[in-house]
C-alpha cells in the first residue's frame, strides 16, 4: 500500500514538475488552439486554455526567443480577436474576452518576423497579421463604443504598426491604406480618453512629424503641454495657427492664450477675426466688450477721452450679444456693470469735489452727482434682469443693495441683505 502511494505520489510530482514547463506549455497551446479550430463552437474551453498557457508562459527565457512560439502567440489572440468580432457584429452589448488582444496579435506576429531564422517563418508571421489586421481596426471601434479607451488605443496603435510592418516586409493586404493615418489619430485620441497622457503626446507628434496632424491634434498638444511647458505649447500654438488660419477651435486657443498673458491689443484683433468665421457665437461679443470694458477702467484716471471711447466700445459689443440672445446672463450682467463702474468713477470725482464750497465747486460738485446718479439708474433695470436671470448671483445681489442704498430705499437694501445672508453672505 505505501508503495503504490509513494508511486501515486511521484506520478503526481511529474506532472506538477512537467505543467511547469514553459516551452512544452506553449507546444501544448498550439496544439489546444488547433482542437479548438477544429469544433469553434464546442471547444471554447480549449481556447480559453491555450490562452490561459500563452499568458502565463511568453515571457519565459527559452520561450521569448522562440520565434515559432511568438508565433503561436499571435495566432492565439488573433483568433481571441475574430471570435471576438464575430460574437460583437451580432451583439454590440457584448463583452469582449481580453480587450488587450489586439496588441498582443500582433506582438506575437512582430516577434515571431523579428527572430525568424527562416524565411517561412517571416512568411507565416506576415500572413496571420495581413489576415487579422482588419479585425484588429475592427475592434478598435468596437472597444471605442464601449468605452474601453485604453483596449482601443492598443488595438488602433496595432493597426498602425501593423500596416507599416507589412509594407516593409512586401506582405499582401486588403486593408484600407488611406485608412492608417486614420488608426495612429485614433490611438491618440483613445490614449488621452483613458488618461494615458505619454502615450497621447507620442502619437500626437509623430502625427505633426509625418506632417498629417489635423487642427484638433494641435489643439490637443496645446492643452497637453500648457501647464507642463507653456513654451512649447505656445510653438505648437503658432504653428498650428500658419497651418490652419481659418479654424475656429485654433483661432479661441489663441484668443484664451492671449488672455492669460494679459495682451489685450493683440487679442482684440483676433478676437474680432473670430467673431467674423463665427458672428453668432455670443461669447466672442462679450468677451471683447469685456476688454473694452477694462480699458477703459485702466484709462479713465489718465486719458479721459480714450476711457470715454473703450467705454463706448464695451456698450456696442455688449448690446450686440444681447441682439443675439436675450438671455444671455454675462451680456446683460455686464452692461449693469459697465455703468455701475462708471458711477463708481463718477464718484470718486465727486470725492475730489467735495471739499471745495466755492459756487464754482458747488455747482461741478451737483453736475457730477448728477452724473453719478444716472449711471447707477441706468445700471438698475440691467442688474433687475440680472437677477431674474440667475436669482442666486451674489455679486449682482450686491450690486443691486448698493444701488438701493444710494436710492435711499432701505426697505429694499434691508430685504437684499436677507437673501445675500440666506446664501451665506
Amino acid at each position: 500500500m505505501k508503495k503504490v502511494l509513494f508511486l501515486l505520489l511521484f506520478a503526481c510530482v511529474g506532472l506538477g514538475l512537467q505543467a511547469q514547463d514553459p516551452v512544452k506549455d506553449i507546444k501544448k497551446a498550439a496544439r489546444l488552439l488547433g482542437t479548438y479550430n477544429l469544433d469553434p463552437s464546442g471547444s471554447a474551453d480549449k481556447l480559453e486554455e491555450a490562452v490561459a498557457l500563452a499568458n502565463a508562459n511568453i515571457n519565459d527565457p527559452l520561450v521569448k526567443i522562440d520565434p515559432t512560439a511568438w508565433q503561436t502567440y499571435g495566432d492565439i489572440f488573433m483568433t481571441v480577436v475574430n471570435t471576438d468580432v464575430a460574437h460583437f457584429v451580432i451583439d454590440p452589448a457584448y463583452k469582449v474576452a481580453d480587450p488587450m488582444a489586439s496588441g498582443k496579435a500582433f506582438k506575437g506576429f512582430k516577434m515571431a518576423a523579428e527572430l525568424a531564422d527562416k524565411s517561412y517563418q517571416t512568411k507565416d508571421a506576415m500572413k496571420g497579421l495581413s489576415a487579422g489586421i482588419q479585425n484588429i481596426y475592427y475592434m478598435g471601434s468596437a472597444l471605442y463604443q464601449t468605452q474601453n479607451y485604453a483596449g482601443a488605443y492598443d488595438a488602433f496603435k496595432a493597426t498602425y504598426d501593423g500596416y507599416a510592418l507589412l509594407k516593409k516586409n512586401n506582405e499582401p493586404t486588403n486593408f484600407d491604406a488611406t485608412e492608417q493615418p486614420k488608426a495612429l489619430y485614433y490611438s491618440g485620441l483613445c490614449a488621452q480618453q483613458a488618461g494615458m497622457m505619454e502615450e497621447a503626446k507620442t502619437v500626437y507628434k509623430q502625427l505633426v512629424d509625418q506632417g498629417i496632424a489635423e487642427a484638433g491634434v494641435y489643439e490637443a498638444l496645446i492643452n497637453l503641454y500648457k501647464d507642463e511647458d507653456p513654451a512649447l505649447s505656445e510653438q505648437y500654438l503658432k504653428a498650428a495657427r500658419e497651418k490652419y488660419p481659418d479654424d475656429t477651435a485654433l483661432l479661441y486657443a489663441e484668443i484664451n492664450h492671449l488672455l492669460a498673458k494679459g495682451e489685450l491689443v493683440s487679442l482684440v484683433e483676433k478676437l474680432e477675426q473670430a467673431a467674423a468665421l463665427d458672428p453668432n457665437n455670443v461669447s466672442i461679443y462679450i468677451t471683447l466688450g469685456q476688454i473694452y470694458d477694462k480699458l477703459y477702467q485702466d484709462q479713465s484716471a489718465t486719458d479721459p477721452a480714450a476711457a470715454e471711447e473703450s467705454f463706448t466700445k464695451a456698450m456696442s459689443y455688449y448690446q450686440q450679444a444681447l441682439v443675439k440672445d436675450a438671455k444671455s446672463f454675462d451680456a446683460v450682467y455686464s452692461i449693469g456693470a459697465l455703468w455701475y463702474n462708471k458711477a463708481a468713477a463718477y464718484s470718486l470725482e465727486l470725492n475730489a469735489l467735495s471739499n471745495d464750497y466755492t459756487p464754482a465747486g458747488t455747482k461741478k460738485y451737483d453736475a457730477k452727482k448728477v452724473q453719478m446718479d444716472d449711471a447707477f439708474v441706468k445700471a438698475l433695470p440691467f442688474f433687475q434682469q440680472a437677477e431674474e436671470l440667475s436669482p442666486k448671483d451674489i455679486n449682482t445681489l450686491i450690486a443691486l443693495k448698493e444701488i438701493y442704498a444710494r436710492q435711499d430705499k432701505f426697505d429694499l437694501v434691508e430685504a437684499y441683505k436677507q437673501k445675500l445672508a440666506a446664501l451665506g453672505n
